[in-house]
């Protein structure tokens, strides 16, 4: 493991800055990592300082996360194409070199989006249980039910429930650290999560992704990840998860040409149950890729 400390970087894109944890090795490997939906980069600072002794990482906060300023309305989201063209954008700010995309959950979709619009194509895709659902939910996304439909989902009704001011940090952890899932992460990752993932507002601390952000995300599937997949133009690697995964479409990803390996006694939020586990996975498929 690598006892680099990451550097914050702020770029630059047409409508505000997005914030950026990186771990800089000139010459080698990229590894650009998304994290998932109500996360932010340093959340997965646990699997990615096991990296970066082999690679360059750059783990970015994604719109209406971290500190990453892009204006985030959720009245106006309706697919997660928008975090693909923040991507770009910032890929288009870097030393070309060959590069890696990987993430965690809506990270890896964005990662699958992100590819499929990428004239200058990764090396592979690198995805942590992706949000990869039936075919006929993203087809009701299209649809005027689904305006009735979505409030009625227990995650978007989970986060909108979501409380969202604490007096200082402690009184937070205090609160999570006792319950699942948050009771299942490794030894420090919670810390980390909220470093990145807590904001000083008047009086106390706010989460940096609101929930209703959160539950916008949630509720906004008018994407196409399996046939993002096909058209990446790159190799697929995919990590899914035992318990409450979110790889639903298992035969449509791998006719797109992806490879799955399973996760035993892992869930959904396997890089913060066992960040060693899915960096030791990256760290192969990434080898692999190269060959």
């Amino acid at each position: 493991m690598s006892d680099l400390k990451p550097e914050t970087r702020r770029f630059t894109l047409p409508d505000g800055e997005m914030a950026a944890l990186v771990w800089p090795k000139p010459g080698a490997t990229r590894i650009i990592f998304l994290h998932g939906n109500g996360f932010n980069a340093r959340s997965g600072a646990k699997l990615l300082e096991r990296l970066a002794d082999r690679y360059e990482i750059i783990a970015p906060d994604l719109r209406g996360h971290g500190a990453t300023t892009l204006p985030a309305d959720p009245a106006r989201h309706r697919d997660w194409h928008v975090y693909a063209r923040d991507i770009i954008a910032l890929l288009d700010q870097l030393d070309p070199r060959p590069f890696v995309l990987a993430g965690h959950s809506m990270g890896g979709v964005t990662a699958l989006l992100t590819a499929e619009k990428l004239e200058q194509k990764p090396r592979g895709l690198a995805l942590i249980d992706p949000v990869i659902l039936p075919g006929s939910f993203y087809a009701i996304n299209h649809t005027p039910l689904w305006h009735v439909m979505w409030r009625r989902f227990p995650l978007v009704q989970g986060a909108l429930r979501r409380g969202n001011f604490w007096t200082d940090v402690d009184a937070v952890k205090t609160r999570y650290a006792g319950r699942p899932p948050f009771s299942y992460w490794d030894e420090g990752v919670l810390d980390d999560y909220l470093a990145g993932g807590l904001k000083p507002v008047e009086g106390g601390f706010a989460l940096a992704c609101a929930p209703a952000w959160e539950a916008a995300n949630y509720a906004s599937h008018r994407h196409d990840p399996v046939r993002a997949a096909r058209r990446a133009g790159a190799p697929i690697a995919v990590l899914k998860a035992e318990k409450a995964s979110t790889v639903r479409d298992v035969a449509g990803l791998t006719r797109a040409g992806a490879v799955i390996t399973p996760l035993p006694g892992h869930s959904h939020l396997a890089p913060m149950e066992n960040p060693a586990a899915c960096a030791e996975w990256i760290a192969q498929v990434v080898e692999g890729f190269s060959q």
